[in-house]
């Protein structure tokens, strides 16, 4: 059986945890005191990247024990390329795109990303002061390495097909320009899917003409997704009932874990042990490199709606079998960000 070691990101650091033949075992924290936006791992060159908010990226080869500062800057999102793990890309607020091309080592900013038209750039607000946007989610295509997709919260999703050199917005078709998160289908280049604060929306046109799909949903907000592949694409979402704001009723953000198995067309709200609405949100599903069948997720509470000086809480969910049951394995976290994993 595989080893595993999940790294579980939250707003007070990070927690490293094995799981090994079905025992969870804590091994390390780390980063303590710091809110961690983001985290990702480069299997193939053993490099796992940490965003944090207000202080910078992060990277660990040794599984987490020790962490050294490689971008400063205001880091919510990073990605790594799906064919060259070596190059990695950070996304921050305000606005600004850097890419490593030496496992983080050295950056470079792509200021292509400053120079779109201004009634593009005239869209990049934040209702929450102090206003300023932020690149939530990169997707860099499996099929060309210079194709690469930012969506910005708020101001829609922006894609470059020459590595960065000039940004073409794509955001038509979406109505609500809060964009949580952009992703490619393994299989086909043309297939691309968005989650806003709104819905779930696919282009089959490389970002062109994005269509509302919400075929089975009972939820209106919408986080993050994964996407595995198939013979048709399986995406597993996790969602809300209203925005924030709404989540300060008893019953919390009311969140659940939605299954598509036909490329994002159909959904339906998965059980087998979730709660049929949660009051912790969850905020990131992640997948498992060694076991396509394996699925983690992660909730928290939202730090906002708490009063000042509460404790807040967060959990890690696990599914082994295309999330038909999952148990809760973590239960004594602070609020989850992201999950990500790799082989120990």
């Amino acid at each position: 059986m595989t080893k595993r070691r999940i790294y579980v990101a939250t707003e007070t650091g990070i927690k490293v945890v094995t799981e090994d033949n079905g025992a969870w075992k804590a091994e390390c924290s780390s980063l303590e005191g710091k809110q961690v936006a983001c985290i990702v791992a480069a299997n193939a060159t053993d490099q796992v990247y940490a965003g944090l908010r207000h202080d910078g990226a992060y990277r660990t080869s040794d599984g987490g024990r020790s962490w050294e500062r490689v971008l400063q800057a205001d880091v919510h999102s990073l990605a790594v390329d799906p064919r060259d793990p070596s190059t990695v890309y950070a996304g921050t607020e305000p606005v600004h795109l850097f890419r490593s091309r030496d496992e983080g080592r050295t950056w470079t900013e792509l200021e292509s990303l400053q120079v779109v038209p201004e009634e593009v750039r005239e869209r990049w607000w934040f209702p929450v002061y102090p206003h300023e946007p932020h690149v939530l989610t990169i997707c860099v295509s499996p099929h060309d390495s210079r194709q690469i997709y930012v969506g910005l919260e708020h101001g829609g999703i922006l894609r470059s097909d020459d590595g960065g050199q000039s940004w073409l917005d794509v955001s038509e078709g979406i109505e609500y320009l809060d964009i949580h998160m952009v992703a490619a289908d393994p299989k086909r280049q043309e297939l691309m899917y968005a989650a806003t604060a709104r819905g779930f929306y696919r282009s089959e046109d490389y970002g062109h003409d994005w269509v509302l799909y919400d075929d089975g949903f009972a939820r209106d907000y919408m986080h993050d997704f994964i996407v595995l592949p198939g013979d048709h694409s399986r995406l597993f979402m996790t969602t809300a009932n209203g925005v924030p704001p709404n989540w300060i009723r008893d019953s919390g953000a009311e969140s659940t874990i939605y299954r598509s198995d036909d490329e994002g067309l159909s959904w339906r709200q998965l059980g087998g042990g979730l709660p049929s609405a949660m009051k912790l949100m969850f905020w990131n599903v992640a997948g498992d490199p060694a076991d396509p069948a394996r699925l983690y997720a992660g909730a928290g509470d939202y730090g906002p709606n708490q009063p000042k000086g509460a404790i807040m809480s967060g959990e890690l969910w696990m599914s082994a079998d295309y999330g038909d049951s999952w148990t809760c394995v973590l239960d004594d976290l602070a609020p989850v960000s992201k999950v990500c994993v790799g082989v120990a």
